[in-house]
């Protein structure tokens, strides 16, 4: 028994039934994809991408075998061994009946807008009779009454139709031209032919029999092939059996049966279909309906025959053998030959990680055991012992670095790994500032540093200075700082993947440039928060991400040519995933270059050569609506419109394509003018909603397509107001009213205009107020202190300049000023306090340049501030320590100012008199902010913050980074 498998979807038997005992599978000819099939005793089903349908509705009346289904002229003719139904849109309109008892409606085929098929009785006076349905009535073209009938055959090809009838004494094919038979072969074998019940191939001749073999015709030779299994069965060119719990297909090829795809899953084969699109088969059997992907082999049973579970570690060697070693204590390695052999240990369980050099396997062992180097796989030595670890990494520099759990990093030269001697090992640990516990992965960069990660925080270790620096998710509040998978592609490109299920990069043209601000993300639905990215691969122009439930493949070609974005996955039917990916566990297969990958119960070998050379299928999908039992289709060019009572219905994304998969989808039903907000990708396809308001909506289907991209598709959907909520309702009732409305907004118009001249006349009258405030307070501070002070040159030299911005103000008639202007006044205030009375204060700035230099700010908005800090709150103090902080910051929309001073507040300042007689700038700031507001709503803030735990004050003053002072004109 092999111990790979073709990995398998299991079809929902709730759906799809049970038994095909004596069922077919396959296409109807429109191409689309779907597949139709009837379990036994059970109604017709249709499976498609996102739907099942029974085409014909009707469970109480059991339709004979069906046998296929064919398009002519907008209808569906469903044929069956008895009678061809027309059908539309599931229903029924008109049955066709074919023959009388005892005889069978066989191998329907759809050539030239005409069904042609064979009506067969095998008892009491057999014969075979070829027929023609055009739709209206059937013409039997020609009648064989054929003694000892054993089995005939329909076979078109090559949009030619060929007549197989055979006896126990002759084999003969017929070519069908023009309505009629032409005699082409012959063949008298003494009852050779008996037995023989299908044609493989219509050109060299080959035919299968019932007593398991295969007979061959070529150049008037014949030749038979018997076939070792006990059973097989036969469909449309493929053969399947079971054998030992296995069930597989084959193709005949040279003479022999050539394996295609095996499985484990279900039951006996009964019927088998494939899909060229996907390389996939279907197969009913009497146990479940499923599909195999025989691109993706799976190995169920790696350990004690029995599982697969818990594969942390994942390797090859330089043999090029596959091991695999489980947290179950159990070592198992794949040998070239597809065999398992299992590890005579079982006292290590295996964590993530793990290494090939040369000739050694490094695995790392729990519970002490550290890093072991094997030489084959059952002798091993430990070379990092009393340690648990997650990762290993061989950097450009050849040294071997080993990411623990608790003891930091650490590393050595790989050429100790050959060294008879004990290994040295040197630590990376919170000496050098590491500052992580559970290191997960380790990279590097292009300048050399090395990159580390855990679930907490990333960082990277500066191999020149011997220091780290780390990025704590916590202390940053950065939700995304976290990650188990990093590698560096070959262009040199630092590709991170986070704890949250985004993806980021590091690259920057200046090794001085390390800041966590140079992440950058990649902005793809498959890449937004979802299941977190636990392992980064490359595969030449792919990177590999596993990312929990899904296996993406990012376009890194696509990307550096222009910096498309190109996702591609995995579908969820053909890798069907049953837990999901491990931590670090893949790897590119030496021989065939084939991908290796774990998840916590299995682990996969992917062919992704073949596989990236299947064709794509763009979707673009309908709607169906289904309100009161009627279900209704609809595209994204017409405004789907309800009643007031339709405000309850239900949408289903419907597609079909003919790989007849899934896709990652998104439905959002959103307000006309919202935004839509999409949760992460995944399969739902139906949706309810229930007592809409009314209203326009926008029904958003967002969906990830084969080729890595994605489509956003929108459905407008109305849901109708009630007459009295009708807007010309309640004009038509508002008319008597409504020269009484008119005249009371002319009115309030009117005193708006007003009101805002006064505001305007009101703003130009406080601004005017600075132009004396400022020197009064200066000169007063002069003219009390000027005697022998030395400072008093210098002090009019900062009034002066003081003095000659507001001059200049004052001739522009505004109220705002550059805040360049603005930080003069407010370093001169300083400097004339610190000068003259407060030597000792301790003045910190920081940030100020994120406001630029010509940005407008209304006149003294810091000024008046910091003055007062000076005048009132530190001036007053006594103990001499005097601190005036002065913080600005930013976001995407506003600058931030923050005054912080440690003097003696505002309650003691309120009881000195020079508090009372000086304090109306704070005044006039207030009123100037009021009014500015008044014009663009929260333009500017600004709160006085008394500190309870210390003495002083805080303001903080926030400021749009657009504002419209244009509005306000003096």
């Amino acid at each position: 028994m092999p111990i790979a498998e073709s990995n398998v979807f299991v079809y929902d038997k709730n759906n799809y039934g049970n038994d095909f005992l004596n069922s077919n599978l396959f296409y109807n000819d429109d191409q689309s994809g779907a597949v139709i099939c009837q379990p036994y005793s059970r109604e017709y089903i249709k499976v498609g991408n996102t739907t099942s349908k029974i085409p014909i509705i009707d469970k109480n009346k059991n339709y004979p075998h069906l046998y296929s289904e064919i398009q002519l002229n907008n209808l569906d003719y469903y044929c069956t061994t008895k009678s061809i139904i027309v059908a539309k849109n599931t229903k029924i309109k008109k049955t066709f009946l074919l023959n009388k008892d005892k005889e069978y409606a066989l191998f329907f085929k759809k050539v030239n807008n005409a069904i042609y098929y064979l009506n067969i009785k095998y008892l009491d006076d057999p014969f075979v009779t070829l027929n023609r349905f055009d739709g209206n009535k059937v013409v039997v073209l020609k009648k064989f009454s054929v003694k000892d009938l054993s089995s005939s055959e329909l076979i078109l090809k090559n949009n030619k139709l060929y007549l197989f009838i055979n006896t126990k004494t002759k084999t003969a094919i017929y070519a069908v031209k023009d309505f009629s038979l032409h005699f082409e072969k012959k063949y008298n074998y003494n009852n050779v032919f008996s037995s023989i019940v299908h044609f493989i191939d219509i050109n060299n001749f080959s035919f299968i029999g019932q007593g398991h073999f295969i007979i061959s015709v070529k150049n008037g030779v014949l030749k038979n092939t018997r076939i070792n299994y006990s059973r097989f069965i036969y469909q449309d060119g493929l053969f399947s059996n079971s054998f030992n719990n296995q069930k597989y297909i084959y193709q005949f090829q040279h003479d022999s049966l050539i394996p295609l795809a095996n499985s484990s899953s279900g039951d006996t084969f009964l019927s088998t279909l494939y899909s060229k699109e996907t390389n996939s088969y279907y197969c009913g059997t009497n146990g479940d309906f499923i599909r195999l992907f025989p691109h993706i082999k799976k190995y169920p049973r790696l350990f004690y025959n029995s599982n697969s579970n818990s594969v942390f570690a994942l390797q090859q060697d330089d043999k090029n053998q596959i091991w695999t070693g489980s947290y179950q204590g159990v070592l198992s390695i794949i040998t070239n030959e597809n065999k398992i052999i299992q590890s005579k240990n079982n006292d290590v369980k295996f964590l993530n990680g793990g290494i090939n050099y040369k000739d050694k396997m490094l695995l790392i062992g729990e519970s002490g055991k550290g890093l072991l180097m094997y030489d084959g796989i059952n002798k091993y030595e430990t070379i990092a012992d009393s340690i648990a670890a997650y990762y290993n990494y061989i950097s450009k520099s050849k040294k071997l670095y080993l990411g623990t759990m608790l003891n930091g990093i650490w590393f050595t030269d790989v050429k100790n790994l050959e060294a008879k001697n004990k290994i040295k090992w040197n630590k990376i640990t919170d000496k050098q500032r590491l500052g992580l516990e559970n290191v997960l992965t380790i990279s590097e960069d292009k300048y050399g540093a090395i990159w580390y990660g855990s679930s907490t925080g990333i960082g990277f270790y500066n191999t020149k200075t011997n220091l780290c620096t780390t990025w704590k998710r916590k202390d940053l509040e950065l939700d995304f700082l976290g990650t188990m998978a990093m590698l560096q592609d070959t262009h040199k490109t630092l590709w991170i993947g986070s704890r949250t299920g985004e993806l980021f990069f590091y690259n920057v043209k200046n090794e001085n440039e390390y800041s966590v601000k140079n992440l950058t993300f990649i902005k793809h639905p498959l890449l937004e928060k979802g299941g977190k990215i636990t392992f980064i691969h490359q595969w030449k122009d792919f990177l590999i991400l596993g990312a929990k439930d899904k296996i993406l493949l990012f376009d890194l070609k696509k990307w550096y040519a222009n910096k498309t974005i190109s996702v591609r996955y995995l579908n969820s039917m053909e890798i069907n995933l049953t837990s999901g990916t491990e931590q670090n566990t893949i790897l590119t297969d030496k021989r065939d270059e084939s991908i290796w990958f774990a998840t916590s119960d299995m682990v996969y070998q992917w062919n992704l050569k073949n596989w990236l050379t299947l064709p794509n299928f763009k979707v673009k999908p309908t709607i169906l609506i289904k309100k009161d039992s009627i279900e209704t289709e609809f595209s994204t060019d017409k405004t789907i419109e309800f009643k007031p009572t339709e405000n309850s219905f239900d949408i289903s994304i419907n597609y079909q394509t003919k790989d007849n998969m899934p896709r990652f989808v998104n439905g959002v039903l959103m307000k006309k003018g919202e935004k839509p907000m999409f949760e992460n990708p995944n399969l739902q396809t139906q949706f309810q909603f229930k007592n809409l308001s009314a209203g326009d909506y926008i029904f958003y289907v967002r969906i990830c397509q084969q080729d890595g991209s994605f489509d956003v598709f929108q459905y407008s959907v109305c849901v109708d107001n009630f007459l009295w909520q009708k807007w010309w309702f309640w004009l038509l009732l508002s008319i008597p009213f409504l020269g009484i409305i008119i005249y009371f907004f002319r009115k309030r118009n009117e005193m708006e205009k007003q009101k805002k001249k006064l505001s305007q006349l009101n703003l130009s009258s406080l601004s005017n107020q600075f132009r004396p405030h400022f020197m009064l307070n200066a000169l007063n501070s002069i003219g009390s202190q000027m005697e022998d002070k030395p400072h008093a040159e210098k002090v009019i030299s900062r009034l002066g300049e003081s003095i000659d911005i507001l001059y200049n103000f004052t001739q522009k008639n505004k109220f705002t000023l550059p805040f360049e202007n603005e930080w003069k006044l407010v370093k001169n205030s300083i400097e004339i306090q610190q000068l003259l009375f407060i030597p000792e204060l301790n003045f910190s700035v920081t940030n100020k340049d994120v406001i630029p230099l010509d940005y407008k700010i209304p006149v003294g908005l810091l000024q008046i501030p910091i003055e007062n800090a000076l005048l009132h709150g530190l001036r007053n103090k006594t103990d001499g320590n005097c601190n005036l902080e002065i913080n600005f910051y930013d976001n995407d929309t506003h600058y931030f100012v923050t005054i912080k001073d440690n003097g003696v507040g505002r309650e003691k300042a309120a009881k000195i008199n020079n508090f009372k007689k000086n304090g109306n700038g704070l005044k006039t700031i207030l009123e100037m902010i009021a009014i500015i507001n008044q014009n663009q709503k929260n333009a500017i803030v600004f709160e006085i913050i008394d500190l309870n735990n210390q003495t002083g004050t805080e303001v903080f003053i926030s400021l749009n980074k657009i504002i419209d002072y244009d509005k306000i004109k003096l």
